[in-house]
């Protein structure tokens, strides 16, 4: 088995000696803001900071910062002032921070929404914004960053033009830098860190091998279903949100919920009006006929699943690297006998194997800096958010502070301390309580933390689910650096709204019986009659530009 090398990233992120000074050049920004809301007037950058290494001595200063996601606050903290990751990160910056989160139970998108109406907006918002980046800069949101971006953000810079897919994301069509994102050091394999596993004790006392195709599987979950009572469940978050389960067996590239997909003719593609999708939608109705699919699955989250895996209620299931790394624990501490292991994606009976998840290390989310902050503050901001892609901050960003959370082992690697590893509330937690990038952030996350916060059974799972599979782990998927202009990020949400919600609502029907599958042309009429041709023309258009960049 291949086997991942663990080395902490090391970037090579010094300042660049002769970078020509920018500070003086004109940001493109219009006045207006979206929503009827004026925006600053953006002219001349100009900057009194004079930087020399973090910290920065700018304590008098505060950077107003919202994030919608990614690295909150862990539960176990009531604000930011409580969070180690946090208040530490103001010291490491040597600037105050003005923390804002969105309110618990809060829609990520609502949040977002309600924080752009406001006429003020904070300095640096992180969200999932990428396909309106070019918009935001159009209407005078945020700034234009690639007058400063390689005098004031270096770091970031550098990183960029490592990979021409990285620095290509992160421009829009004409060729601006507008934010700072979220990169997986590994690439593919971080990204690919969602799959199937299986109990081997059960296949073992069953007398059947490792289910490697469909056909496999079905005799497995009967097996399972005999002998324990147990069925498929899975949390429905990890197979809706991140694309597929094991409907690649069958050709499609979605399992429950719309989604736009990339074909081997560079065409966007709607996965939920093609007949592969149907039928994997049949075979699911099949399971849940025979009473195969957990009933439930529609409403279980993680921490159900965690349940039915601890109490035996299910053999076969989906999940990610960090999920089955708390199984393998919860089995051990209970002493059930349970023993999880990562499964190959499954194959059709005829060898296909569509798509698994996985991407290009490259996040759906970005930090930008909008332009209710100063220009005198700009470099300050920009400074702030460079950061965390030197060395140090690397550092920073995924273990926390060095003799707090982690040392130098003999091999002079990162290893976490006792406070981390004997926190009662679990490695898994413990980490997220130090670090910012276990999730997503504008940062780079270290392979390494995965490796230090998971489980050898699911850093072994994670192996098999991307390596034999890397040829179809990213080419279907639509780049996260795709921008739309104004105009077509309008009509594109007012049609994908509509069409994914009614989408959404037939793969249930359809799954569970409430629709027969002598309707699914139908329903591929109707959501053609609903705009779905033109909205595959917009989301071209796009992808062709993001090609030509």
């Amino acid at each position: 088995m291949k086997k991942l090398e663990v080395t902490l990233l090391t970037l090579t992120v010094c300042i660049f000696v002769g970078c020509s000074n920018k500070s003086n050049q004109t940001a493109q920004n219009s006045v207006s803001g979206g929503g009827g809301v004026v925006r600053s007037n953006v002219t001349t950058a100009q900057s009194g900071l004079n930087f020399t290494g973090y910290p920065m001595n700018a304590t008098d200063q505060t950077i107003t910062w919202f994030a919608s996601n990614g690295y909150l606050p862990n539960t176990a903290y009531g604000s930011a002032k409580e969070s180690p990751f946090h208040s530490g990160l103001q010291d490491m910056l040597g600037v105050k921070i003005d923390w804002q989160f969105p309110v618990t139970g809060t829609d990520t998108n609502q949040a977002f929404n309600l924080v752009m109406a406001n006429e003020k907006l904070p300095d640096v918002i992180f969200h999932g914004l990428m396909k309106d980046a070019q918009r935001y800069m159009d209407e005078g949101t945020i700034y234009d960053l690639t007058p400063y971006i390689q005098q004031w953000a270096p770091n970031y810079y550098k990183w960029l033009q490592t990979n021409p897919e990285y620095d290509r994301t992160f421009k829009t069509d004409e060729g601006k830098y507008y934010g700072f994102g979220f990169f997986r050091e590994a690439g593919g394999w971080n990204d690919s860190y969602l799959g199937p596993v299986v109990r081997k004790d059960w296949l073992d006392e069953c007398g059947l091998p490792i289910p490697e195709t469909i056909g496999d599987w079905d005799k497995t979950l009967r097996a399972f279903k005999d002998r324990y009572g147990a069925v498929l469940s899975f949390a429905r978050s990890r197979v809706a949100d991140y694309g597929s389960g094991i409907s690649g067996a069958f050709g499609a590239y979605t399992m429950l919920t719309f989604r736009l997909y990339v074909d081997d003719n560079h065409k966007i593609q709607s996965a939920t009006s093609q007949p592969q999708w149907r039928d994997y939608l049949s075979k699911l109705n099949e399971w849940w006929r025979d009473g195969l699919l957990d009933q439930d699955f529609m409403t279980n989250d993680d921490t159900m699943t965690r349940t039915n895996a601890l109490n035996g209620k299910m053999g076969i299931s989906i999940t990610s690297m960090g999920q089955l790394s708390n199984w393998v624990n919860d089995a051990e501490s209970s002493g059930n006998g349970a023993q999880w292991i990562g499964l190959q994606y499954p194959h059709g009976d005829d060898g296909t194997l569509s798509m698994i998840p996985g991407g290009y290390g490259i996040g759906t989310n970005a930090a930008v800096i909008t332009t209710s902050c100063s220009q005198e503050k700009l470099e300050l901001v920009m400074r702030a958010l460079d950061y965390a892609y030197s060395d140090e901050g690397n550092l920073y960003w995924n273990f926390g502070k060095q003799g707090v959370s982690w040392e130098y082992d003999a091999n002079g690697q990162p290893a976490y301390l006792p406070l981390v590893t004997n926190d009662p509330d679990g490695l898994n937690n413990a980490i997220d309580k130090f670090g910012g990038s276990t999730w997503s952030g504008n940062c780079i996350q270290a392979t390494l933390l995965l490796y230090l916060k998971n489980t050898q059974q699911a850093i072994d799972a994670n192996d098999l689910w991307f390596y034999p599979n890397e040829a179809v782990s990213a080419k279907w998927t639509v780049p996260p650096g795709v921008t739309l202009t104004p105009d077509e990020s309008s009509r594109a949400a007012e049609l994908q709204n509509t069409i994914s919600t009614y989408s959404n609502e037939m793969a249930i029907k359809f799954i569970t019986g409430q629709e027969p599958f002598s309707n699914f042309d139908s329903f591929v009429a109707r959501v053609n009659q609903m705009g779905m041709p033109e909205l595959l023309n917009i989301n071209q258009t796009a992808y062709d530009r993001y090609l030509s960049r």
